[in-house]
């Protein structure tokens, strides 16, 4: 038991970590704060709100393994490294394709609700 309380207060440092040092964390912290809010507001059923969660869950680990990556391979050479540089772009590329998924499935899913909330 003690084992696990350790293990769940180093990812508690490390999510503190990524919030207080990694800009784009924030704001994707922030976009999922304004999309619950929204799915509130409009009402989100089930499997909508499922869509929308696991989207932003995958968002979150996408960036915070980016950084794990970031930071292991900033420790690892000291200069310029094109295979290090590789890496890291790639990691980066992993955030960017999450983003672009949820941003879609975000559209997929609030178009149709505002457009029947405000347009009808």
């Amino acid at each position: 038991m003690l084992k696990t309380i350790r293990a769940f207060k180093y990812a508690l440092q490390g999510f503190r970590y990524a919030f207080l040092e990694e800009r784009n964390f924030r704001i994707e912290i922030f976009c999922a704060v304004v999309v619950i809010t929204l799915g509130i507001i409009f009402k989100l059923t089930s499997i909508e709100w499922f869509i929308v969660v696991l989207n932003m869950s995958i968002v979150l680990f996408a960036e915070l393994f980016n950084t794990a990556i970031e930071k292991l391979a900033d420790v690892s050479s000291k200069e310029i490294n094109p295979t290090i540089k590789i890496v890291k772009d790639v990691a980066a590329a992993a955030v960017v394709v999450s983003v672009i998924c949820a941003f879609v499935c975000g559209l997929i899913i609030f178009i149709p609700i505002i457009y029947n909330s405000f347009l009808q």
